[in-house]
């Protein structure tokens, strides 16, 4: 491969990692919303900003294999970067539907939807270190993470169900709420698990799928 080639595989791990951060702040910022204010024209901006993103480097990313039929672990990279680039902007979707859910709702989020935003959060950071630092020990433990995220996200809709149960207006609309919420969260760490099996793909060649952590290696 050409040394121009070279250099543009290497711009676009540039913009995938700011991409990531980019993505990092969205969802840590849907974290914080759910008890504090957020400023709502800032979350607006970074969202376009992903968008705007997440096309450029998907046309970048094919231009450069139509053009230079890149093979080995360039082709590796690039198809692990259309991957992860539909992940990250899929992942800051969800982050911006809780900024929706929660700008016109009032009152304290259940603790079961706290902790399940944490822990999706803390995983969608890993995943993205694993994937910028090619690191498969890190990936391998956010897919371990996975039946502990599902648990937690149960544990939010069992306990919009008992809110649920009382029948009153308002129960009914802070259970309708949290469920919502749950399943912005639960998304957001099951990105979190792609983003993981971009790394081990990325990494080692192994295609990682449906709850395994190993794979077909390859070279």
């Amino acid at each position: 491969m050409s040394r121009h080639t070279e250099d543009e595989i290497r711009r676009l791990a540039s913009r995938l990692e700011a991409q990531s951060a980019r993505v990092l702040r969205q969802v840590e910022a849907a974290t914080r919303a759910l008890t504090e204010q957020v400023d709502i024209a800032q979350v607006d901006l970074l969202e376009e900003e992903i968008d705007h993103e997440e096309v450029l480097l998907e046309e970048d990313c094919l231009r450069i294999m139509a053009l230079h039929h890149p093979v080995g672990g360039d082709l590796r990279f690039l198809a692990t970067l259309l991957r992860a680039n539909g992940d990250l902007e899929r992942a800051a979707d969800h982050a911006y539907n809780v900024f929706a859910l929660v700008s016109g709702s009032s009152g304290t989020v259940p603790d079961a939807v706290s902790l399940l935003s944490r822990r999706s959060a803390l995983l969608i950071g890993q995943a993205v270190r694993a994937l910028l630092e090619r690191d498969p020990h890190q990936a391998a433990g956010v897919l371990e993470s996975n039946a502990q995220l599902h648990s937690l996200a149960e544990a939010a809709f069992r306990q919009s169900r008992t809110l649920a149960s009382s029948f009153d207006p308002p129960s009914l609309d802070r259970a309708f709420l949290m469920v919502r919420l749950a399943m912005d969260f639960r998304r957001i760490g099951e990105l979190a698990c792609n983003l993981a099996e971009d790394a081990l793909y990325l990494e080692r060649g192994d295609i990682v799928r449906h709850g395994g952590v190993t794979g077909a290696s390859g070279g």
